[in-house]
């Protein structure tokens, strides 16, 4: 009865005797086959119950009205919800997850929620816009591709085995908490509670739950710059840029105060603990040219109209936002928080946050708890001012560089506290996404700069200052744990103007989970997802199909603010209406848009949307389990070999386990000709470095351990590897290792890993402790699995 109900889509359950007796054979087959196969681990998962919506939900708050109680009411009620959150935990009876030892070099899944899957239809409508309700009534679909699609935080936890087939160690899950009914859950209208869309505040302590106990942690998005709320307007016009300007003297000068600003006309759905002007700045509206640039109005405009900015120098204000966002960690466990926006508010505000939520983590048991902050400048100063150290001496904030007086003086405030952290003696952000590498590197892998582009990044002046002000995780290089990217939610997809091209994206992945940093696969990057739109739009009259074209082909344009949102942010189930294109041919043919009527997906190990036997998913899921397995590449250093400076060239280098000194052991070399150029005939090269290699020293193809190659000395006893005349394909890729020091070749994921993972009975098996099951679903076991999940799969829906 436990298997069959894995496999239900509705919360009911029915009792095994009440199968017929041929149903209770083939159920218990299945679970046989599946624990032959998928190991005790797997078989405890697919027995386990389908797990859905806790039947506790909590009940509506009442909300201290600011206006009415004053300011230090709402203070004593923000640091009571901490008591009752931390309560509620315990009264689940789950247990509380440390933070991991470090963050450094982690694999990290970055889930739009509303897009990736609908696990509970029951919620669809529960915060849908009354707009969209109203248009689908009138059979008007025009405004499909930025509607609400129904993804909700059931449909994630109904995937967790697929993330760790996949081998993810991070979870990133965009906001979601209360917002105005938009699908991004950006615009934030309420941080005391979730959306009902996507689930209870017990669904999203369930989900964290879940994702543990498949070894995964679990970074929450908050929006920390704005609240959202139509209804609210000025009293009159705000003087928006010398509005700015007069905040940001007093930012920098250290004399902030409420004086400034317009008055608002708060409505009467505005969150009622911040119905103050003095808690925000009321410079208005900004442009794109406000918002992507790095003037005062970027930190103290509003993004847009309707999206109120935070005074985040307001220090009452900074205490009680700071308690609502410690309430998620009290209350439903989370690993991490994501800082939206951190570029637009105050770093004064940075280091108080940061501060207080790794304080309150520590308590709670989470020693280590991350705070990566989305800093998207294009001046390296302006990330450099809120990561770490923030330019700033930490023990003496005194001495500092160029920074605002509000922030030396609120380190000065906080000093004993960072202090006091052994993982992080800092005041700033943990992390935050190297932007400036990874948006390099896409160019270059895009064939849009030389390749040469990428190396010069790790000689520059912009990765010098950010590394300056990095406090490293334990054991690892500094920029080790700083994320890193080939596209995600605000970026067009790799693949959007070369649709076909699973070659360039499967070069760009490998560069992705080879390189520094912690990589973000962005959902659907494993399944080649493009972004394209189907030829056939199979959705309304031809009046809306036209208008749906119209956006479709605005893909060409990829400048800020010109590619449409939605094309980045494309359907993951196969009931959603807005499902676009992939280079995989099976996955691009269940691309559609189309109003078909919502339906939960089918478990992930038979969910057509989630093929797991083409190249692009064995490609990143092998290169995932040997980041894993090797500390060069999670956690060391890079060193360059060869980077040719024409687009599309090829690019040699390695990854040097950190602390290794000039001892070359661990040390993996890679070699990536990335497109366009044809075919790189292989003879030698330079090894570059301070690193004692062994002249004669064999490396394998990690890929392909029939590949060898040999480090000889040449006549000035510098290093060279001897390739032996070997040819490497366009988009083909090595992944060189010493021998000796991996593993027996898995047949299962297709690579031979480093002798660093830990391994089971078996020769060559990794062990769940390490990589999770990762690959379980490869060759005739995975036949066999597929076979028993589909036989449960219909005795569950059976009559």
């Amino acid at each position: 009865s436990q298997a069959k109900s894995l496999f239900q889509s509705q919360t009911d359950s029915v009792s095994f005797g009440a199968m017929s007796a041929i149903s209770r054979v083939l159920a218990s087959s299945a679970l046989l086959w599946w624990s032959a196969c998928a190991g005790p681990a797997g078989a405890e998962e697919l027995a386990a119950p389908r797990r859905l919506r806790s039947s506790v939900v909590s009940a509506k708050e009442e909300l201290p009205d600011i206006e009415v109680v004053g300011v230090e009411a709402v203070k004593d009620w923000a640091g009571q919800r901490l008591v009752k959150g931390e309560q509620s935990f315990a009264a689940s009876g789950l247990p509380r997850q440390p933070s991991p030892d470090s963050w450094a070099g982690v694999v990290v899944y970055q889930i739009m929620t509303d897009r990736f899957n609908n696990g509970d239809l029951s919620n669809d409508l529960a915060n849908m816009p009354q707009a969209q309700q109203d248009a689908m009534a009138g059979n008007n679909w025009t405004g499909v591709p930025d509607w609400r699609h129904g993804g909700d935080l059931q449909g994630i936890r109904d995937r967790l085995g697929y993330l760790e087939d996949l081998g993810v160690q991070t979870l990133w899950i965009t906001p979601v908490l209360m917002n105005d009914g938009g699908y991004h859950g950006y615009c934030n209208t309420d941080p005391t509670t979730t959306d009902p869309s996507f689930g209870s505040p017990e669904e999203l302590r369930d989900l964290v739950a879940d994702a543990h106990r498949h070894g995964i942690t679990v970074v929450l998005d908050v929006v920390i710059n704005h609240i959202c709320d139509p209804a609210t307007t000025y009293a009159s016009p705000p003087d928006h840029e010398p509005c700015a300007d007069r905040w940001n003297d007093m930012y920098w000068n250290g004399t902030a105060n409420n004086a400034t600003g317009v008055g608002m006309n708060f409505s009467s759905s505005f969150f009622p603990p911040f119905r103050t002007t003095a808690f925000f700045n009321r410079c208005g509206a900004n442009n794109v040219a406000d918002t992507s640039g790095e003037t005062a109005a970027a930190v103290f405009g509003d993004f847009v109209e309707g999206m109120f900015d935070y005074n985040t120098q307001n220090q009452d204000w900074q205490e009680i936002f700071t308690n609502l966002l410690k309430y998620w960690v009290a209350f439903a466990d989370v690993d991490g928080l994501r800082l939206d926006a951190a570029k637009h508010v105050t770093a004064d505000f940075i280091a108080y946050l940061s501060t207080e939520l790794r304080a309150y983590a520590m308590k709670l048991g989470k020693a280590n708890f991350l705070v990566i902050g989305e800093e998207a400048s294009r001046e390296e100063s302006w990330k450099a001012l809120g990561l770490g150290r923030m330019m700033s001496d930490p023990e003496d904030p005194e001495k500092h560089g160029q920074v605002p007086l509000a922030l030396t003086r609120r380190m000065l405030d906080l000093k004993s506290t960072y202090l006091a952290n052994p993982s992080f003696p800092a005041p700033g952000l943990t992390s935050l996404y190297n932007f400036n590498m990874s948006g390099t590197a896409r160019d270059a892998l895009r064939c849009d700069q030389e390749t040469k582009s990428i190396e010069d990044y790790f000689s520059s002046w912009a990765r010098e200052i950010l590394m300056a002000q990095v406090v490293p995780q334990k054991g690892a290089a500094p920029d080790a744990h700083l994320w890193t990217v080939v596209e995600l939610h605000d970026w067009p997809r790799f693949l959007g103007l070369y649709p076909n091209r699973t070659d360039m994206l499967m070069a760009a992945v490998t560069w992705l989970l080879t390189a520094p940093g912690a990589p973000i696969l962005y959902y659907g990057v494993e399944q080649a997802y493009n972004g394209n739109c189907p030829s056939q739009i199979d959705i309304g009259d031809a009046s809306v199909a036209s208008s749906i074209r119209e956006v479709c082909d605005m893909g060409a344009q990829e400048m800020y603010g010109s590619h449409p949102d939605s094309l980045k942010r494309q359907d993951m189930f196969a009931s959603g209406p807005w499902l676009l294109g992939s280079s995989i041919e099976e996955v691009n043919r269940l691309a559609h848009i189309t109003n078909a009527a919502p339906a939960v997906s089918k478990p992930w190990q038979v969910d057509e949307m989630l093929p797991r036997d083409h190249a692009m998913y064995r490609h990143t899921r092998k290169l995932v389990a040997l980041r894993r397995s090797c500390p060069a590449l999670s956690s060391g250093s890079i060193v360059w070999h060869e980077a040719q400076p024409v687009h599309c060239g090829f690019m040699a280098y390695s990854r040097l386990p950190f602390g290794n000194g000039s001892d070359a052991a661990g040390e993996v070399v890679v070699l990536i000709n990335s497109r366009g150029g044809g075919e790189v005939l292989l003879d030698s090269f330079p090894l570059n470095g301070n690193v004692n290699r062994v002249d004669g020293q064999w490396y394998v193809n990690a890929m392909n351990i029939s590949q060898r190659v040999q480090v000889r000395a040449s006549g000035d006893s510098a290093m060279h590897l001897m390739t032996s005349g070997q040819v490497l394909e366009a988009g083909d890729i090595m992944v060189l290792v010493q021998e000796g020091s991996h593993l027996p070749f898995n047949d299962t994921l297709g690579i031979a890993l480093c002798k660093s993972a830990e391994v089971s009975g078996k020769s060559g098996e990794v062990s769940s402790g390490t990589l999770g099951r990762i690959g379980t679903s490869g060759g005739a076991c995975g036949a066999i699995l597929s076979l028993a999940a589909l036989v449960l799969n219909t005795i569950a829906f059976a009559p």
